[in-house]
C-alpha cells in the first residue's frame, strides 16, 4: 500500500512540474532598474495624475451623482464635494507610496537574487 502511494506521488509529482527558467544577471539589473524607476515614480504619479482623478471621480459621483434630479448640483453637496477633496488627495498619496515600498521590495529581491541565485 504504501509503495503504490509513493509511486501515485512520484507520478503527479513529475507530470506538474513546471519547467523553470532561469534570469541571467542581465535580466535581474533590468528588473531592478524599473523598480527602482517605479519607486521614485510612483507617489509622483499617485499624486499627480490618480489622485486629480480620483477627486474628478469623487466630484461627479456626489454633486451630479445623486438618484432625484432635484438634488443633483446643489451646493451642499457641492461643499461637501470641496471637503472630501483634500482627502482623497491624501489617500492617492498614501497609495503611491504604499506601491513604492512593494516596489523595493520587488528591488531587494532581485538584488539578492544576483547574489544567492532564483
Amino acid at each position: 500500500m504504501n509503495k503504490k502511494i509513493i509511486l501515485i506521488t512520484w507520478i503527479v509529482i513529475l507530470f506538474y512540474q513546471q519547467t523553470a527558467f532561469a534570469y541571467t544577471i542581465e535580466h535581474h539589473l533590468i528588473n531592478m532598474g524599473r523598480d527602482a524607476l517605479n519607486v521614485l515614480a510612483s507617489p509622483i504619479k499617485a499624486i499627480f495624475f490618480k489622485g486629480p482623478q480620483d477627486i474628478k471621480r469623487m466630484w461627479q459621483y456626489e454633486v451630479y451623482g445623486k438618484e432625484k434630479p432635484q438634488k443633483r448640483g446643489l451646493w451642499r453637496y457641492r461643499l461637501y464635494a470641496l471637503w472630501r477633496a483634500p482627502a482623497v488627495e491624501l489617500k492617492a498619496g498614501v497609495d503611491g507610496v504604499v506601491q513604492s515600498i512593494t516596489y523595493l521590495g520587488s528591488f531587494s529581491k532581485e538584488l539578492l537574487s544576483i547574489f544567492f541565485g532564483d
